[in-house]
């Protein structure tokens, strides 16, 4: 007999606050400190890199508020968004760990900022002045950098209720350096064949296995990144927030497992040049 769904909800949430109870009087973790270098990439938390490429600044979803409703942050963000001189913002969606309002009021506002197209009027009410929405096979150029937008296998409406709304993906790329951010996304083969120096691919909020419709799991994220023509695959979406019921240190235990040498393990807060 199955277990109807409002109760496999009542039980997630239940689980789901529980853990985060046991760590709301922990002290937060301390990140690396790593400085943004010319061509690299620094792990802010959760979704949130900082791509230099030819320095140029591009932030990926950035969330660095230290809750997010009730989820305590659990490690420091390694940089002060706010007082960084940044290019550009992706936004792959508008899920509120990926779209964080309190983080983005504190950016400046002349900032060139990319996203899916639902997104322009809420991110023109925050006070953005330059957005470029743009959605599936459509390209951001700016000069030698280009921004392509792929489809994620991820449902990326803001609120539980209302109707689906499209996650984007973002290759970017100069004439020299590439970098694929897959954002948030379930296994799917949107990615096939792009090729990039480096994959963003994430990791984390894969179970309860129902997840698994909206997330992927490190194998899947594995299994994406090798059906693309990438060099490198980054893990990210996990050790920031306890958004699900996996375990950072059973992912970290998976990821290990299927490494081939083409998957770097970083700490929030480091940077890798590429």
């Amino acid at each position: 007999m199955k277990t109807p769904k409002l109760i496999k909800i009542c039980q997630y949430m239940y689980h789901l606050h529980r853990r985060n109870f046991k760590i709301y009087l922990k002290p937060r973790s301390i990140p690396h400190t790593q400085e943004v270098c010319k061509n690299s990439i620094h792990w802010v938390g959760h979704a949130t890199t900082i791509i230099n490429i030819n320095n140029k600044i591009i932030v990926t979803d950035p969330v660095t508020s230290l809750y997010l409703g009730q989820m305590k942050r659990l490690v420091n963000p390694s940089i002060n968004l706010s007082k960084m001189k940044i290019d550009y913002i992706l936004i792959s969606h508008g899920h509120m760990d990926h779209l964080d309002i309190s983080t983005l009021k504190k950016i400046d506002k002349s900032v060139k900022i990319i996203c899916p197209k639902q997104y322009k009027k809420l991110l023109q009410l925050i006070g953005f002045q330059s957005i470029f929405s743009i959605n599936e096979n459509q390209k951001f150029t700016d000069g030698e950098l280009t921004i392509e937008a792929y489809k994620a296998n991820h449902d990326g409406k803001r609120y539980a209720l209302g109707r689906y709304s499209l996650s984007n993906s973002y290759l970017i790329k100069d004439k020299n350096k590439s970098v694929f951010f897959a954002g948030d996304t379930a296994l799917t083969e949107n990615f096939k064949n792009i090729k990039s120096d480096i994959a963003l691919m994430p990791v984390g909020c894969y179970k309860p296995k129902e997840f698994e419709h909206m997330h992927c799991n490190p194998v899947q994220s594995y299994e994406m990144f090798k059906m693309m023509n990438s060099k490198l695959m980054i893990p990210i979406h996990y050790k920031t927030y306890i958004l699900a019921q996996d375990e950072d240190e059973e992912t970290i235990q998976i990821l290990n497992s299927i490494n081939r040498g083409d998957i770097k393990i970083i700490e929030i807060g480091e940077t890798i040049k590429f």
